[in-house]
This record gives C-alpha cells, sequence and structure tokens, in this order.
C-alpha cells in the first residue's frame, strides 16, 4: 500500500512539472481585432493616441461587449497568468501609415465616476506604450492590469485606418 501511494505521489508531482496542454495555453493569451479610425490626442500636448475616446464610449456598456469597440479603439481584458510576461503588439493590416500605442489598466474607472468627474471620466491608472514608429508595440504586462486599450495615433508621419492587429502575451512571446 505503501508503494503504491509513493507511485502515485511521484506521478502526480512529475505532472505538476510537466504540466498538460491546457495549463501551456493558459498562460499565454491572443486576441485579434479591428480599429477603423485613429484617435488623435484632443489637446494635442500627449505624444501617443487617445485611449480615453475608447474608455469613455465602452464603459457604460460593460467595456468590450460595447458596439463602439473598434471604431477609434480596442478595448479587451488582460489575463492576470500574463502579468510580467513578454507581449507583442502587431499590426497585420490596415491603410496608410499605422502605429499603434496600448495602455494597459491597473485601475479602470466605472461608469458613474463620470458624474464626479465628466472631463476626465473618473481617474485611470495605466502603463501607456506609446513609441513614435509604424507597427506595434512591444514590453511586459504589468502586474495588475486588468484590461488594455489599443489605439491608432495620428501625427505628421502617421496616418492610417481601418487597422487589424495580433496581441500576443505571455510564457514564450518575443
Amino acid at each position: 500500500m505503501k508503494k503504491l501511494i509513493g507511485i502515485a505521489s511521484a506521478g502526480l508531482m512529475a505532472l505538476a512539472l510537466l504540466g498538460t496542454p491546457a495549463t501551456a495555453a493558459a498562460k499565454q493569451q491572443h486576441v485579434e481585432g479591428t480599429i477603423a479610425l485613429p484617435a488623435p490626442f484632443p489637446q494635442g500636448t500627449f505624444d501617443g493616441c487617445w485611449g480615453g475616446a475608447t474608455r469613455r464610449t465602452t464603459t457604460p456598456t460593460g467595456g468590450a461587449t460595447s458596439p463602439a469597440n473598434g471604431s477609434v479603439g480596442f478595448r479587451f481584458p488582460l489575463d492576470k497568468a500574463t502579468w510580467n510576461k513578454p507581449f507583442k503588439l502587431e499590426v497585420t493590416g490596415g491603410e496608410g501609415t499605422v502605429d499603434l500605442d496600448i495602455f494597459m489598466y491597473i485601475t479602470m474607472p466605472p461608469a458613474e465616476a463620470t458624474v464626479d468627474d465628466p472631463v476626465n471620466g473618473g481617474t485611470p491608472v495605466s502603463v501607456d506604450y506609446t513609441n513614435r514608429q509604424e507597427g506595434g508595440e512591444v514590453g511586459t504586462v504589468p502586474t495588475g492590469a486588468t484590461e488594455a486599450i489599443v489605439c491608432m495615433y495620428a501625427g505628421p508621419d502617421y496616418y492610417g485606418y481601418n487597422s487589424s492587429f495580433m496581441y500576443m502575451a505571455g510564457k514564450g512571446v518575443k
């Protein structure tokens, strides 16, 4: 009996170390989406796209389920299994010169925050990736980030539209 328990325990430990296909799949996140139009920052003082347009239009209807998702940005939940892991956002199509940015929100204000703060729609806390170059972004998913917004920058050298993208994050993403 002791031998049987010992063999079973050793087998379970080996499986835990090896993982299963379901466990491996959970450690990566893939999201594909489209964005119709760029979102220039309204005051022109920030060198990135305006994620706030998508945040304000998708928050009242539950985020990514909003019909506004994909118009001037694309909002989606982040998998906590990808925290502190690399991510890659790449452009997979579009017209013109497409430059995508990504905002990873640690605090996403609820819809009712707009009543108290109509200018900002609440106070978000995010880690922003806004490199000025054609294409997407790379970096690390911050701990605590629960949602992301991808938007398209518009500026003197960048004006794209009808962009499609692929976001990948987690173990093994380069």
